[in-house]
């Protein structure tokens, strides 16, 4: 039932109020609340003398109580949410329509400039959460149309759509459309670039904008649907609009577009409600932290930046070369357990995707060969002069799943002859099925579309056309999906972003420029933000192990670890601070993003590190880990972190990664220290609990709770219980933490070596062993042993 009514003082409705009530009186039903509803009666009510009845005196006290009445305007219609400070008001008259928010007092205004017909008020409920919803129809030259405000009833969340109830060859104007905005708020969004880089303006694409004040208060808009085709709208200041590519033509009858509004306190906390409610308006189903090999294990990269990257011994030939690697990496003991190929295994022309024509040769070292271009793909094959046997042949020689890159189709390609291809993409089913079967056949388990800017850019029914763009995307989905293959996007614009939080089989995405570094951090940490909200597990690009800091915001990435190293060159100790023996990456629950100070601080163009945050949560014992870094441009600054702003109420023991100290911070206090210029800062920051104990997990992991090596906690009184989990082929665990006094260490299947304490920070370490006896457990596929460990103190 919905809780606001409109306002109308029209004496004819008036007149059908009277007869209407007295039809109710003598029935003696409740059919005039919805009567009230249809009438769209207020203000006129003081003024019939029927109200002199006490019966309907007590009916009009029922309806005051059910409904939350709206404004006093003639002809204007509110509805409201207590529990967010939401309210949506639609003008039948004018066509003026308005979104307001008491808590900051923002107001977004807009007008079709025209009356609206068939206005109405209704409750419901969909994937997202029950709505009252405003309804209404406005005509245009082309054809009616009807839209709706839709009010979620948590969560400040609105979803506004507009249907074309005729065919149409131009686009419908944006809506909402708001024109009338709260003066000086902060503007972010996504531009078009490759990589989405993030960027503190508002950019006319298919985006989300985020804009926000100096208290971090927060509303996000997007579109919620036809995400290819979709454009924002205005300069964030003076006007914000959804709506569509200028190009996009020829739109069905019954076409509806949705554009998604969501307020929030707290910047973070705003992406992470968008995030949600975009998922399950689309009943979006996202992978696990390590749901495929590339999300699960430590991998080798070949591509751009890596030292075998269009680059091979010429004794050995490529893949001989790439042989002797992995042979190298298993008696080194280091545990790669995929190899990724780029684009240099398959056949390419010399045009680029502009179709202008390049070097005969990308690599001039290098022999002659249609694989040694740079251009489009002409067979997407593996070509015989580096692989004589094929694909299939060098996967089983080596005993790894592969990774393989694609590119677009080149305009030359005798795919345009046999497949449905639109400029340089394949958009029909028939070349996605027989792509993905010969990857299947050739022992590749992730699939990874490149290029797909320049797809976007050269294939124009992307933007005229409803269709092109997503049987591109669906079709790789789909076919990838039927023969057990994820999908990696490389080189993407927002809406990929998206559109691809769709497809369950993609799980992961990149979200900076080649060859990870400290250059790319910033548009790492901020898009990785876009792609956590989506569902998507950033990708940072390729590295050598020996660059510490770049293993370690890839780990906190919660995404793919990936080395590139030349053979012989590797830093083995680097690696194992990420991964298992076993090459199962230990990490966090949720990508590593900016905190919320961090986007302040930016936006007032203040020189100060950035700041980012990830953790790790069991059952309600948050660790969180914060790295800070001065870019290039700063010559010095602060870190400050504030424990509320981490998402811990209570005492918390913070711990420097990097030198190994340690001190307890009390609840509500703030942390600051000073960081030199191109300085980095790591630090693990962990809760106190009822057992006395902050616990900060595996002494030599980054993420030293994640959840590949500590599988759970239970935290009670004086005492700390934790589950362990070993490969099959680790001897030892060193556990650490913070405890008034050294704890008392017992463990099950094994042992606990002399427990090394502190006394004044408190801090504590222990090896644990298994023992002859703890079982081996191969049930998850990576063979592990489970040991339980009861950490007990009495201290105060």
């Amino acid at each position: 039932m919905p809780r606001a009514i409109t306002v109308f003082k029209h004496s004819e409705r008036a007149d059908a109020f009277v007869r209407e009530t007295k039809l109710c009186r003598n029935s003696g039903t409740l059919q005039t609340l919805h009567f009230l509803t249809n009438m769209k009666i207020l203000n006129c009510l003081p003024r019939l003398k029927i109200l002199k009845s006490a019966p309907l005196r007590c009916l009009f006290a029922t309806v005051a109580l059910s409904f939350s009445f709206g404004v006093s305007d003639a002809d204007a219609i509110t509805v409201s949410t207590p529990a967010s400070g939401l309210s949506v008001r639609v003008d039948e008259t004018t066509g003026a329509y308005e979104v307001a928010s008491t808590n900051p007092a923002w107001t977004f205004g807009g007008s079709f400039k025209i009356a609206l017909t068939n206005v109405n008020v209704s409750r419901g409920s969909d994937a997202v959460g029950a709505y009252q919803q405003i309804s209404f129809a406005w005509p245009t030259e082309q054809t009616l149309m009807t839209g709706q405000v839709r009010l979620y009833d948590e969560n400040g969340l609105m979803l506004f759509s507009q249907t074309c109830t005729a065919a149409a060859t131009l686009p419908p104007e944006p809506f909402p459309d708001f024109t009338n905005l709260p003066a000086n708020l902060h503007i972010y969004s996504h531009s078009l670039r490759e990589f989405a880089p993030p960027q503190f303006k508002a950019n006319e694409i298919s985006t989300p904008w985020l804009l926000f004040d100096d208290q971090a208060n927060a509303m996000l808009i997007s579109p919620a649907s036809h995400f290819m085709v979709a454009s924002m709208w205005g300069d964030g200041r003076q006007r914000v609009a959804s709506g569509f590519n200028p190009q996009l033509r020829d739109l069905p009858a019954g076409f509806t577009q949705q554009t998604f509004l969501t307020f929030g306190q707290g910047i973070n906390r705003t992406w992470d409600a968008w995030g949600q409610a975009h998922l399950r308006l689309h009943g979006a189903k996202r992978p696990a932290n390590d749901a495929d090999v590339i999300l699960k294990y430590l991998g080798y990269w070949t591509d751009n930046g890596a030292a075998y990257y269009y680059n091979y011994d010429f004794e050995k030939g490529y893949a001989g070369t790439l042989q002797s690697l992995v042979e190298r990496y298993r008696k080194e003991q280091i545990p790669i357990s995929y190899l990724q190929l780029d684009s240099w295994w398959y056949s390419k022309s010399t045009t680029g995707a502009d179709g202008k024509a390049g070097k005969s040769k990308k690599v001039e070292k290098l022999p002659e060969g249609e694989w040694n271009r740079y251009g489009g793909t002409l067979e997407y094959l593996a070509n015989k002069d580096l692989f004589p046997d094929g694909l299939a042949a060098f996967q089983k020689s080596i005993g790894l799943p592969l990774v393989t890159h694609g590119r677009w189709i080149d305009r030359a390609s005798p795919y345009h002859e046999k497949y449905k291809i639109s400029g340089i993409a394949a958009v029909g089913p028939k070349w996605w099925n027989a792509t993905a079967s010969y990857l299947k056949s050739s022992g590749v388990t992730t699939y990874e579309q490149d290029w797909c800017d320049r797809i976007f850019k050269f294939s124009p029914e992307f933007s005229s056309n409803l269709e092109t763009g997503e049987a591109f995307l669906d079709n790789m989905a789909r076919a990838c999906k039927e023969n057990g293959i994820t999908m990696q996007y490389c080189m993407p614009y927002a809406c990929y972003f998206l559109q691809g939080s769709r497809y369950e089989n993609l799980t992961s995405i990149r979200t900076c420029t080649d060859r990870f570094n400290p250059n790319r951090w910033n548009d790492f940490l901020y898009t990785s933000r876009l792609a956590t909200s989506m569902g998507l597990w950033p990708w940072a690009d390729v590295y050598n192990s020996t660059e510490i800091n770049n293993v370690l915001l890839s780990t906190l990435s919660a995404g793919p670890v990936g080395i590139g190293d030349l053979i012989g060159t590797e830093t083995k100790t680097n690696l194992v601070r990420a991964v298992r023996t076993d090459g199962v990456i230990v990490k966090p629950d949720a990508p590593i993003v900016p905190l919320d100070q961090s986007y302040l601080a930016d936006a007032q163009h203040s020189p100060a590190p950035l700041t980012c945050s990830t953790y790790t949560d069991h059952e309600g014992i948050k660790t969180v880990y914060v790295f800070a870094y001065n870019r290039p441009k700063t010559s010095a600054g602060e870190v400050h972190l504030n424990l509320a702003e981490l998402g811990l109420n209570g005492p918390a023991y913070l711990f420097d990664g990097f030198t190994g100290k340690g001190r307890r911070m009390e609840a509500a206090t703030t942390f600051s220290t000073a960081l030199a210029q191109n300085a980095t800062a790591f630090y693990i920051v962990a809760p106190v609990g009822k057992s006395g104990i902050a616990f900060l997990g595996d002494c030599n992991k980054f993420v030293s709770t994640g959840k590949q090596r500590i599988a759970s906690l239970r935290d009670e009184a004086g005492k700390l219980t934790v589950k362990v989990i070993y490969a099959e082929s680790e001897k030892s665990v060193c556990l650490h933490g913070y405890a008034p006094a050294a704890p008392r260490v017992t463990v099950q299947s094994g042992q606990a070596r002399t427990v090394q304490y502190d006394a004044d920070t408190r801090h504590f370490t222990v090896e644990i062993n298994p023992g002859p006896s703890a079982p081996l457990d191969k049930s998850s596929g990576d063979p592990v042993r489970h040991l339980t460990v009861v950490l007990e103190t009495s201290a105060k």
